[in-house]
């Protein structure tokens, strides 16, 4: 058996164990890209070895790095990716060296915010559709609710349609780790959804919320570039060019209310952050004057302070 040969063997055992084990849809189509990408450097470069040299990591992790011209954060993703495949392999007595080493992951880089201003979200929520826009209804719906819910990509891409429930306003999700959360559905985007549901006739509560036809006639969900590609052309029509993608809009979601002054707890609640810390990073990069405006409150307080 060559290493390709018993590459592929644990990578298809591997992903029938994920189905089983994960509800996220989305985390086991990353796992079948990344796993199956690294696959076919194994395939070229692979040959009588039983165990995966670290240097085959290290070769492909250049190889699209080149190729592709993907950050660091997206690479250490990646990498974390085959570790935990590898790790599994090794559990099960598949290999038994772990090749992933974390001295060859990339250094991460500082996440850059592309924000809405408050001008620029009334723009959006106006109700006014760029022109030349195919499906505007649809494509309207998809970027509010990126706007108003602070959903991942992934998560929209497979919220089924009853999971909105329009009088209680809010929209339950199933986010990272399979952990479920609810998230906000104010009257202006249940607005938006009616229209579009009513206009797609969309009513069964199983289907998801968006999808596309493929080319045997079914309904299929969007893939993370349909929807990327979807929102920058709607969003970057109406603000004229503007390079905001569907998670600028998440952090755009979180900015207002955070500027508005609701709770970091709560916020984190909504954005399905596992940890406080990231919410708090959230804060301090997305509103930095808000936060170093309030610090000034608590001097202002102090009597030492009382006659300045």
């Amino acid at each position: 058996m060559t290493l390709y040969e018993k590459y592929e063997r644990a990578r298809e055992e591997y992903l029938a164990s994920l189905k089983i084990v994960t509800k996220s849809k989305a985390t086991h189509e990353e796992y079948t890209f990344v796993l199956g990408d690294f696959g076919k450097y194994v395939k070229t470069h692979g040959g009588e070895e039983t165990e995966v040299p670290p240097l085959f990591i290290v070769g492909w992790r250049n190889e699209v790095k080149a190729a592709r011209g993907l950050g660091n954060n997206t690479l250490r993703h990646y990498l974390t990716l085959l570790h935990s495949f590898f790790k599994w392999t090794i559990e099960h007595k598949i290999f038994t060296e772990q090749p992933v080493n974390r001295a060859d992951f990339p250094k991460r880089e500082a996440v850059e915010y592309d924000l809405l201003s408050e001008q620029e979200i009334e723009r959006v929520l106006s109700g006014e559709i760029p022109p030349h826009t195919p499906t505007p209804l649809r494509t309207r719906a998809i970027v509010f609710m990126f706007l108003l819910t602070g959903l991942r990509v992934s998560e929209l891409a497979y919220l089924p349609v009853g999971n909105l429930d329009f009088d209680a306003g809010t929209v339950t999700v199933c986010g990272k780790g399979d952990k479920i959360r609810s998230s906000t559905l104010p009257k202006p985007l249940i607005k938006v959804l009616k229209e579009y549901m009513t206009a797609y006739d969309i009513t069964d509560g199983t289907a998801l919320l968006f999808s596309s036809t493929g080319k045997d006639g079914r309904e299929k969900p969007f893939t993370r570039q349909n929807i990327t590609n979807v929102v920058e052309r709607y969003v970057n029509r109406l603000l004229g060019h503007r390079h905001i993608g569907a998670h600028d809009l998440r952090h755009s979601f979180a900015s207002m209310l955070i500027t508005n002054n609701y709770p970091l707890e709560n916020i984190q609640q909504l954005l399905g952050h596992s940890n406080y810390a990231t919410t708090v990073i959230y804060a301090s990069h997305l509103c930095p004057k808000r936060i170093a405006t309030e610090a000034n409150s608590v001097f202002d307080t102090m009597p030492v302070f009382c006659d300045y």
